[in-house]
Order: C-alpha cells, then structure tokens, then sequence
C-alpha cells in the first residue's frame, strides 16, 4: 500500500510536505518543468565532476563535490562509508524504497592527442559536454542526483524511501557497489550507466580467471634440463575453444577469451618456470565461479600430461583476487568477480519502465542489454531487483569521443523521478 502521510509534516527547509491526499509521485511534466527550472545548474553540476579527475581509488576531490551538491540540494541526509561510497537518502513514506545507483570513478583517458577537446575540460561543444567520464558516468550520476532532488524541489514526499548512491571502483570489478550492499538494501534499483536513455535488462558478468602452468627453469641453449611450461599452457589454448559455455534468454551466449600471458622471467635466453594465461569470461547467470572454474579444471583434465615432471605442480585454475585500497585508505581483498544479471521483459518493473520511456520518449524505444559488465550484477547478486537506465551513448564510453547531448542529458532527468513513482506502484 501507498503510505499515509501525516496532514502537515514539518520539511527541513521550512516547508510543509504536501497533505496525504496529494500524490507522492512527481509526473513527467512536474519532472520536465522542474529540469527546466535548474537546467544550467544541472549543465555546470556535470561539467565540474568531468573537470575532476577520478580514476579508480582516487576519487577523493570529485567525492567532495558530490556531497557538497547533495546537500545543497537538500537531501535529508547524506554520508559516506567506510570505503567512501557516497549515500543521499531522501526520507518517505512506508513504501517500497528504491536505489538509484551510479559510479564515481573513471577509467585513464589515454593520450591527451587523440582527444578532439581536452579529457578533462567539460567543454560544450555543438550541445555535447565532452570529457572522459561524460558519459561514464559522471552525467548520469549528475542526472539521477538531479532528479531524485526533485521531490524536495517540487515539496513532495514520495512513497517510500530513495536512495542516491554513488560507488567507488566500478571500473575495477565494483568493489564499492559490493561493499555498499553489506549494509544497504532496497526493494528495487536503477542503474543509471548510459543506456541511450533506453531501457537495459541486464548484462553478462565478468570472471577474471588465472591459469598457472608450472614447469623448470633452464638455460635456453640447454632446453632438455627445463620443463617448459609454454607447450602445456599451448595444449590448453588449441582445447580452449571448444569448451561448452552458457547461452541465456535474455543476454545471448557466454564468451571466453585469452587476454595476458605471463611468466616469471623477463629474459629472452631463460626458459620460464611458470607460465600464467589470463581468461576473460563473459558469463551468463547459470555459470557461477564455481561452475567456471569446474569447467576448466575438467579441461585441464584433457590435456596430455607427457611433458608434466612428476616433481612440477599440476596446472591451477583461480579467480584473480587483489588487495584494493580506496581514497578512504580502507583496504579490501577483492575477487574479480562481476555478476551477470538478466530480469525479464515480463518482469512488473521492467513493463512499469519501459511504458513510462516510451511515454515520455512519444515513441516506442528499443529494450536491450548492455554488452558491458554493471554494478547492476552486484545489485540483484544481494536480491535487489535492477533495471537500467541512463543517458549517453554507451558505444562512446573509454574512448576519446566520449560526449554526452544536453538533450539527452535533460531527457534523463525528468525521467528518473517519474520512474521512481511507477516503479514504487509495480511493487506495492
């Protein structure tokens, strides 16, 4: 059920929430009427988190600027945790409480001479912000931020609870999200990673495996002293493609691909003793990293073990595992593990969404998944029920095109808030 409200609760600024008889939802033209009121606020806002640098595990400064606009915007609270994930909380009702969720850390913007605008200049160009981070996802996060500041804009108090969050170290396996949901829940969540302001469904996950090939070390000119590790780890590359990997309804097959290749030496004359191949598996649900990791050990099972000495170890399979040290100084050992997702087209939130896109688009949009890995996995891995939804063309993110359209970027902002109102009514 909708919450009750009290005939006049007292607001922090001074204002009084409006009676329980008046809606709790903002509708798209209260939403696009109140962008319209805050539109260069909104412009300035994403140009300053662009023009502040953030790759992952410093995002210190753009954290201040975040948590000086929350307040300014008067959420009811706003704080940060133990890792520095940032929280702005607009308190309401007994309803359902919805998570908005985005990401504040940016990945290296590469040779500043391949960018037709400086990475860092937030400059507008054409109605575009360019800049690394525009689109991924500083605009995004600036958009959400907006949106959901408009309850206390147009003096509304909504259903239930809404969480703004912005994570840390989304670009390096989410550690931030991950972190985040050991101690906040939600009945539901959007994401916000650019979607062309269309609907996102899910994702595959991402597995970071290590493959361990060990052998002997020898000089070269006298190979038949060694044990060369480089001709197992070549067995196991020719049997890799036909291992059998998941196929999902809604996000397609599974892939796997060999990325690094690493051994213990750095001379050209020294036959290594250890040789590590990197794996990069873009999994469907069904493939845990149990699964994954059962599948190649039973691979490594196949291959000839007429070169393994009796006194090298067998070939080991493991997730890539890192200690993390965030701009708080907190330190996390982290399992390069980003969960798939997939929720169904059929799903009541899914439908809510996709009917209020296409209501405010004046036109029937795409519904898709992304081909990238969200914090989204992270999400609905703790029971959280997640859509996608966010401005920006996703096809721009790493690169040094990166821009994001004002128009989109204001399309999204009255978006998000009427979004939140008929996601709350799908879950009551």
């Amino acid at each position: 059920m909708r919450a009750m409200l009290p005939q006049s609760q007292s607001h922090p600024a001074g204002g009084t929430y409006l009676a329980a008889t008046e809606p709790t939802m903002i509708t798209p033209e209260m939403s696009l009427a109140a962008v319209n009121d805050r539109e260069r606020q909104l412009i300035d806002f994403t140009q300053r988190l662009v023009r502040s640098p953030s790759i992952s595990g410093e995002e210190g400064d753009v954290a201040k600027i975040i948590i000086s606009e929350l307040k300014e915007l008067d959420y009811d609270e706003v704080w940060t945790d133990e890792v520095g994930n940032i929280i702005g909380k607009i308190n309401g009702g007994d309803g359902p409480t919805i998570l908005l969720n985005g990401h504040m850390d940016i990945v290296d913007p590469g040779p500043a001479d391949g960018w037709p605008h400086p990475a860092y200049s937030g400059e507008i160009v054409d109605g575009e912000i360019w800049g690394r981070g525009s689109v991924d996802m500083k605009g995004p996060v600036a958009s959400m931020i907006y949106s959901a500041a408009q309850y206390k804009q147009l003096n509304i108090k909504p259903a239930g609870d809404v969480l703004m969050t912005v994570a840390v170290m989304e670009e390096i396996g989410g550690l931030g999200t991950q972190f985040l949901t050991s101690h906040t829940t939600a009945d539901a969540a959007i994401v916000g990673e650019p979607s062309r302001n269309e609907l996102r469904l899910g994702h595959r996950g991402r597995l970071e495996l290590q493959v361990t090939f060990h052998g002997r070390s020898a000089h070269a000119s006298v190979p038949n002293l060694a044990i060369n590790p480089h001709y197992a780890a070549a067995e196991f590359l020719k049997l890799l493609p036909s291992l059998e990997l998941g196929v999902d309804p809604v996000l397609g097959p599974a892939t796997i691909a060999p990325t690094l290749y690493q051994t213990d030496q750095q001379s050209a004359n020294v036959i290594p003793s250890i040789a590590t191949i990197f794996l990069d598996w873009r999994n469907v649900p069904v493939e845990t990293p149990e699964v994954a990791l059962e599948k190649i050990q039973t691979l490594l099972n196949k291959c000839s073990d007429s070169n393994q000495d009796p006194d090298c170890p067998a070939p080991q399979v493991r997730v890539t595992r890192s200690d993390l040290t965030t701009y708080t100084g907190a330190v996390k050992d982290f399992a390069a593990v980003f969960p798939a997702f997939a929720t169904s087209p059929d799903h009541g939130l899914a439908k809510a969404a996709n009917s209020l896109i296409n209501s405010i688009a004046g036109r029937e949009k795409p519904v898709d998944v992304w081909q990238f890995a969200t914090d989204g996995g992270h999400l609905v891995a703790a029971g959280v029920p997640t859509i996608g939804f966010g401005p920006g063309d996703d096809r721009l993110a790493h690169t040094n095109q990166e821009r994001l359209g004002i128009e989109d970027l204001k399309e999204s902002t009255a978006t998000y808030a009427p979004l939140i109102g008929v996601m709350t009514e799908s879950l009551v």
